[in-house]
């Protein structure tokens, strides 16, 4: 019989997560103000690299050596990175960092959705097949359908981030189908994917755009805080929740980072919040919460059912 860890042990981390990711909607839209969605990417995923990389020195890790690894990494540094940190951004320039935070909370949805389709042999049960119906049903109140493509939800926007979160749930099933495998450590695969991404987003620059007349503080100060703690910091300390105490226990950062990302836009951008798009977010987190079968109970409880 397996005990729960005390919370001083994963706790701090689970809030720091829920800080960092919810702040960094706020940040995307302040560095838009001097950089490209591209741009904010790659400076984003650059950083990132490096602290993945000063942590691989200090804990004596090394990055993947096999071509396999390397193949692989380019693909999922390009699902969980490259596009969807590109696309978040593009979205934010067309709709509100409030909006898009809790549309980024519909990323469980495409992980159920795409392991209906492509992992056939897992049971789909008739929560999970409510809980997706639901959440669709979310993001049309959050868009508010019924008014048309209009002022801050335009609908370019919101697909953008709609498209990013189907990213971030495919990069789920590719990693539990191709990297798991490989055996490689979380933060030594993690390392390699930043890596390839960090190329991907270099190349892309340098295709389609041109190096910006000026850098404002604010944008440093912003790209920063996505480099080093919303990526390059994160996605270690998930791992580690999951290790810890479970995967469902991580899975509740979603319902936390989008009051962040709300107050973050509310407070200090003076972003509008609709009466629908809170109903909108309520019906999202509903749907997270039926597909992935989160109970009060089953949040806290420890689960082997992960190997990061």
């Amino acid at each position: 019989m397996t005990t729960s860890p005390p919370l001083k042990t994963w706790l701090p981390s689970w809030i720091f997560l829920t800080i960092v990711w919810g702040l960094s909607f706020f940040f995307i839209k302040v560095a838009g103000e001097s950089l490209s969605p591209l741009q904010i990417a790659f400076g984003r995923v650059a950083l990132g690299t490096l602290t993945v990389l000063i942590i691989l020195l200090i804990i004596q890790q090394k990055l993947p050596n096999t071509k396999k690894a390397w193949v692989r990494a380019n693909i999922a540094g390009f699902l969980q990175h490259t596009a969807p940190f590109a696309l978040i951004a593009y979205g934010e320039t067309h709709v509100t960092s409030v909006l898009a935070g809790i549309t980024n909370a519909a990323t469980p949805l495409w992980t159920a959705i795409f392991s209906m389709t492509f992992i056939p042999k897992d049971k789909i049960t008739q929560n999970e097949y409510i809980g997706v119906m639901t959440g669709f049903i979310g993001v049309l109140v959050l868009i508010g359908i019924w008014e048309g493509n209009t002022g801050e939800t335009e609908l370019i926007g919101v697909l953008a981030v709609l498209i990013a979160t189907a990213c971030y749930g495919a990069v789920v099933i590719y990693t539990r189908a191709k990297v798991t495998e490989l055996g490689f450590s979380p933060s030594s695969f993690i390392g390699a994917q930043l890596t390839s991404s960090s190329v991907q987003l270099l190349i892309l620059c340098l295709l389609f755009t041109t190096i910006p007349s000026a850098i404002s503080l604010s944008t440093t100060w912003a790209i920063l805080f996505l480099g080093i703690f919303s990526t390059g910091l994160a996605f270690p300390l998930v791992y580690k929740i999951i290790r810890d105490v479970s995967s469902l226990a991580a899975a509740t950062i979603t319902y936390a980072t989008p009051i962040v990302s709300t107050l973050a836009g509310v407070i200090f951008l003076s972003e509008g919040l609709r009466w629908y798009q809170l109903i909108g977010a309520a019906l999202i987190l509903l749907g997270v919460a039926l597909v992935q079968g989160i109970t009060f109970s089953s949040v806290w409880s420890r689960r082997g059912d992960l190997n990061p």
